[in-house]
């Protein structure tokens, strides 16, 4: 009596997705049976936490840089203004040094006048009063104006 052997396979000579029908001739129209897509189900619970600590690893810096990107360029467009200011105020600086400069920005300014020159202030021309109709909300508004 032969022995059986439990939990071995028997190696067969024609592979698993061949078939053959009753004749022993192989069908060649049968497709091969679809394989799993990842092999073994533990290796795709192995791969998700791989892909999560990628992405973490690779998602934090990339947004740091981002926003190094943003503050060099505000840094840089405050840093043009301040250059631009700082030129207008050393060109005002060196005007300054000179005495007709000076002496222009007091007559107009602070109204000093050389010994012996007369001063006129002349005076804005006035404005025209707020003109309102005489209809009602406005006639109290009128009123209060003083018309």
């Amino acid at each position: 009596m032969a022995r059986v052997r439990i939990g071995t396979r028997r190696a067969t000579a024609t592979p698993k997705h061949e078939r053959r029908d009753a004749a022993g001739v192989a069908d060649a129209a049968v497709p091969a049976p679809q394989r799993r897509l990842w092999g073994r189900p533990r290796l795709l619970f192995a791969l998700i936490p791989i892909t999560i600590v990628v992405v973490v690893i690779t998602a934090l810096p990339t947004r740091q840089w981002y926003d190094n990107r943003q503050s060099i360029a505000a840094a840089e467009s405050q840093l043009a203004g301040i250059r631009a200011a700082n030129d207008e105020a050393s060109a005002t600086a060196e005007s300054l040094q000179s005495g007709a400069e000076l002496e222009r920005l007091a007559r107009e300014q602070y109204g000093y006048a050389k010994p012996g020159e007369e001063v006129y202030h002349v005076l804005p021309a006035p404005q025209d009063p707020v003109r309102v109709p005489d209809t009602w909300p406005f006639n109290a508004l009128g009123a209060a104006l003083g018309r």
